[in-house]
């Protein structure tokens, strides 16, 4: 599950970062027999690459050999998949096709669904010709369909919480709600309300979309109920969990509220162990539960998206102040833009899969270890919970030391029981260092925010945003001359940049172009008010403001005719025209009060010197 979690996000990554641009419709059919000549090759290498491993079992292989190949093949071609995906996008435009359908460019939940559902049919065909073989490695006896379902029930519960942010997101969009449901705060709330909603109360979803059906009726589960029940532990049942055939030997845990918390456990599992030894994975389930490793997971998860937001948009500023990724943003060519699109997604990507295989996975492992103690504890000797994972091993393939990113291998968790049960010392280390990380990647976390922080505080993003309009600009500029709208926003920001010299001349240039455009007398008198000495002209200022905001008295129209009074030394008029600006309100409003507290002060203190 966890791997195919990573999956899905570089394919949605790779959906929302599309460019939206398309070949000519002439180009169409060309581009589409491409894409099916790649699919079917894709086939043909998932058919060669299973039947190879079937021949290896006919010619008598190692068993615990073929299960790690089956595990290999399955993962790689998974993989290859996302391949094959990002070719038919960025290079034979699948887009073109998928722009065709309703709602694809407006809305994610679309794309995303678009996007995952092309993907998925890449993992059927893996599943369809990876079944006999994991049939021969599990001794499941399901058909084709039947493990091709589960799988699909299995992975695709791990998208509702995208789902649930997603339709979320869009119906803000389309009803047209404030600007604030928009901001990177909303979205974090969006995703919090999302992933503990799905942790109360998804449970109920998830149990139906697998099939599980209560635990036979006999003396096996009225003694697991009462082994919950001694060590009050509430659950809403222990149900028979149909995972991809019925020999799969697993259990697992779903939820943490009492009434929705349900323990499965597969038939595999059930005619494999002895009551002791269910009673051990029992206790190691429980152990999940009462560390709280759900909610530190969530944890986890939010303060990395949290990061990824507040990081976002100043590491977006700092890549376009490249002149090559700059050019490669605004290009025409659908090349430059799909590449340009494909390497912005790549940063994104690297994180997250950096993030869930590291990061993550160290506190998977380190959060498995611990319920195993947790479950040795509570039945007070490892020996059940070792037979247990001996006998998983053995039946699952003889996977003792199949390696993991989420999980230690089961001979690595054997001998980690074995040895706290010598030393109990070893115990309370792991505990501290479990929690001891967790504290760790909380502050490093705080202190990257904090840093982030400070550096916007100090102007970084908005220097870098500016650096990156400034670039824009002049593209424009250089584009359409005379364009006055492109001449008065250039000079304003090569003001903001203090090249004064150079604004005043695009300002002049573009007075010279429309003498009567408010934009432009504003941007021009705001420099003459308030630029350095040499470029200071109180007189002239205050003459082109007058004229701005006669034609045009928006809020920051008037605020550069207050100022112009100011610098003038009319402070009387300074304070009744900010007091206009502030009248029509607006998102200026702060920065309004604050001029006016500034035209006050000169004010009375000039009252005071007369």
């Amino acid at each position: 599950m966890y791997n195919q979690l990573i999956y899905f996000i570089v394919v949605l990554l790779l959906f929302s970062t599309l460019p939206q641009t398309a070949k000519p419709p002439v180009a169409h059919w060309p581009d589409a027999l491409y894409i099916l000549a790649l699919f079917g090759f894709f086939v043909f290498t998932c058919r060669r690459t299973f039947a190879k491993i079937r021949k290896a079992d006919d010619e008598g292989a190692s068993h615990s050999g073929l299960t790690r190949a089956y595990f290999r093949a399955e993962t790689l071609l998974s993989i290859a998949a996302i391949g094959f995906l990002a070719v038919y996008l960025y290079g034979l435009n699948l887009g073109a096709y998928l722009d065709t359908l309703p709602g694809y460019t407006r809305y994610s939940t679309v794309s995303g669904i678009v996007g995952l559902a092309i993907y998925m049919l890449h993992l059927v065909v893996i599943w369809y010709f990876g079944q006999p073989v994991h049939e021969t490695l599990s001794g499941t006896s399901s058909s084709r369909a039947h493990f091709i379902k589960g799988h699909v029930s299995f992975t695709t519960v791990i998208l509702i919480p995208w789902l649930l942010i997603s339709i979320a997101a869009d119906l803000i969009d389309f009803l047209k709600a404030p600007a604030f449901l928009a901001s990177d705060f909303a979205q974090l709330g969006l995703i919090c309300i999302a992933l503990f909603g799905f942790v109360l109360f998804g449970p109920w979803l998830i149990i139906r979309l697998w099939g599980c059906k209560p635990l036979p009726q006999d003396y096996v589960k009225n003694e697991l109920q009462r082994f919950c029940d001694e060590h009050d532990f509430k659950t809403g049942g222990l149900l028979l969990w149909p995972l991809f055939g019925t020999e799969i030997l697993t259990a697992g845990v779903v939820g943490i509220l009492p009434r929705l918390r349900y323990i499965l456990i597969t038939s595999g599992l059930l005619r494999t162990l002895d009551l002791s030894e269910l009673k051990a994975v029992i206790a190691h389930e429980m152990g999940h539960v009462r560390k709280k490793h759900l909610l530190l997971f969530v944890m986890l998860l939010i303060l990395f998206v949290l990061l990824s937001l507040e990081l976002g948009n100043t590491l977006k500023w700092l890549a376009l102040s490249n002149k090559t990724i700059f050019d490669w943003s605004i290009s025409t060519s659908g090349f430059a833009a799909s590449t340009f699109s494909l390497f912005s997604a790549l940063p994104i990507v690297l994180a997250m899969v950096f993030f869930l295989r590291f990061v993550f996975g160290y506190f998977l492992r380190n959060s498995e270890r611990q319920a195993d103690l947790y479950a040795m504890e509570l039945v007070g000797d490892p020996a059940g919970l070792i037979s247990s994972l001996q006998k998983i091993a053995y039946h699952s393939g003889r996977i003792e030391d199949l390696p993991s990113w989420h999980h230690y291998s089961i001979r690595q968790r054997v001998d980690f029981l074995v040895q706290a049960s010598r030393n109990r010392d070893l115990i309370r280390r792991h505990n501290r260092k479990l929690y001891g990380s967790a504290l760790a990647f909380a502050a490093i976390i705080s202190a990257l925010l904090f840093a982030n922080w400070r550096a916007n505080k100090a102007g970084l993003a908005k220097d870098l945003r500016t650096n990156v309009e400034l670039r824009i600009l002049e593209q424009a500029v250089a584009k359409n001359p005379s364009n006055v709208h492109y001449l008065s926003a250039y000079g304003a920001l090569l003001c903001q940049k203090n090249r004064y010299s150079e604004a005043e001349s695009v300002l002049r240039a573009a007075l010279t172009e429309a003498p009567n455009d408010p934009s432009v007398l504003n941007n021009l008198a705001w420099l003459y008010a308030t630029g350095p000495y040499s470029f200071r002209h109180p007189e002239e200022a205050l003459k082109l403001a007058r004229k701005a905001a006669s034609l045009n008295p928006a809020p920051d129209i008037l605020d550069t005719l207050a100022e112009a009074y100011f610098v003038n030394g009319r402070y009387a008029d300074a304070v009744s025209t900010i007091d206009e600006a502030i009248a029509e309100g607006g998102d200026l409003h702060d920065y309004l009060l604050k001029q006016k507290a500034k035209f006050e002060k000169a004010l009375t203190g000039d009252m005071r010197s007369t």
